[in-house]
Parts: structure tokens; C-alpha cells; sequence
């Protein structure tokens, strides 16, 4: 990966000493913006591919409290080239959060929203989420940069010899 400076916005509404940042590389550097959908993503390709983070608490109470604000977003993340929820946690701190709501009414929930919407990620620590999560944003660079590579290339391929049949 390139040593060159990367900004990755940050959504107003995450906290301002985020728990992530001890761990990103050093190259990023972090920009808070209101995003429409999701928490985290590239300032370069704002669409390409956006994180949402959630503790299990959170993603505990989008299964009960908050479940229809959430469903919302997760309809709004299909603008989104590609879309993840990274989990600060695994599944069985999410069942344990959701006290009072069976496992198959998590789990179940869970496997509907992946099919329907994204997927899931449990990381299992908040040192995880983030390396995951950074990973997946600056991967974008080099897909995006392959991309280009190969376009060029394309373009500037001598045209074949198609030869004459008589």
C-alpha cells in the first residue's frame, strides 16, 4: 500500500475520541463529515464502500428500540458500491446484550439483514474492527488502481490483425 496520505471520513455522530484511530495506519488521516449512511468511508470514493460500525449493545438494541431507524439505513446502504456493518464484538456478545430476545430471533434477524441488505462482520475486539475495517476502505485504493492499470492498458493495446478470408 502507498505511503501517500489518505482521508477517511469519520460521521459527526461517532465519538470524537474515536476508539479506532489509535489504530489506523499512519498515512490516515481522519475527516468529520455527516454521512448520510454508514460511519466510515474514503473521502476519494465516498460511495464505493462504506463501514457502519456497532458495539454489540448497539447492534443489540437495532434488534429491538431502534430496529426500524436501522432497517432504514440498511435500505439506504444499497446506493453504496458495498456496504458492511463491522461488529466490535462476536456473535454471543450480541445474543448476551439482547437480553430478552431469544437467540433464533437474533440470529434470524441477523442472517434476514445479510441476505437482504449486507454483511456482518464480528471482528471480535474493537483492535479488530478497525484493522478489518481499514483493510477493507484502503483495499479500495488498489482495486481502484488495478482498475485503472488494466483500462489503460486496454486502451493503449495494438489492435489485432484480423485476417481476410477469400
Amino acid at each position: 500500500m502507498s505511503s501517500d496520505i489518505i482521508h477517511v471520513i469519520i460521521d459527526t455522530r461517532e465519538p470524537d475520541a474515536h476508539p479506532w484511530k489509535q489504530f489506523a495506519p499512519d498515512n490516515v488521516i481522519f475527516i468529520r463529515e455527516t454521512m448520510e449512511t454508514g460511519d466510515f468511508c474514503l473521502r476519494a470514493l465516498p460511495d464505493a464502500a462504506v463501514i457502519e460500525r456497532k458495539t454489540p449493545q448497539d447492534l443489540a438494541g437495532c434488534l429491538t428500540s431502534s430496529r426500524k431507524r436501522f432497517e432504514r439505513e440498511l435500505r439506504r446502504s444499497r446506493h453504496c458500491g458495498a456496504f458492511t456493518v463491522v461488529v466490535e464484538g462476536n456473535l454471543s456478545d450480541v445474543i448476551l446484550a439482547a437480553r430478552g430476545v431469544s437467540v433464533n430471533a437474533v440470529v434470524g434477524t441477523l442472517a434476514a439483514w445479510s441476505r437482504r441488505y449486507c454483511g456482518f462482520v464480528f471482528a471480535g475486539s474493537i483492535e479488530q474492527a478497525a484493522n478489518f475495517s481499514f483493510r477493507y476502505l484502503l483495499g479500495q485504493i488498489r482495486d481502484h488502481d488495478k482498475a485503472a492499470v488494466a483500462i489503460k492498458n486496454m486502451n493503449s493495446a495494438k489492435p489485432a490483425i484480423i485476417p481476410r478470408l477469400a
